[in-house]
């Protein structure tokens, strides 16, 4: 899985010397790590998401909002990549006071399959 992700790094513009990936358990690591941004995709509970109407952050384990207040610890600058049914009203609360989310639809076949959320300097201007 490393190899890919270096790849997808180098063939992104030759940025691996600024990346680093970390393998872990994110909720205990996440105290000691320092990064201009993140990018999230925590796991959503297997295939039962495609179960519901509209999946809720609550399902996540640990809860999502928890994984994103850890992550403000860290950076406001943060990508959280989610299931396509995703409670967009729950996404847009995690918002800090006064700032705002860009959530966008990501695509295939000309299908939404996944939404990707977009905090701090990680919105479009």
């Amino acid at each position: 899985k490393q190899w890919y992700q270096r790849r997808v790094a180098i063939t992104a513009g030759g940025v691996e010397d600024r990346i680093e990936f970390i393998v872990g358990d994110f909720m205990k690591l996440a105290p000691t790590l320092k990064a201009d941004c993140v990018f999230l995709s925590p796991p959503w509970g297997g295939p039962e998401y495609l179960r519901q109407d509209v999946y809720s952050l609550r399902h996540m384990t640990p809860h999502g909002k928890d994984i994103f207040d850890v992550t403000c610890q860290i950076t406001e600058n943060i990508a959280l990549f989610l299931p396509r049914n995703v409670d967009a009203d729950e996404v847009i609360s995690l918002a800090l006071p006064g700032a705002s989310v860009e959530i966008e639809q990501n695509f295939l076949n000309r299908r939404v399959k996944t939404v990707t959320a977009y905090f701090g300097e990680l919105i479009s201007e």
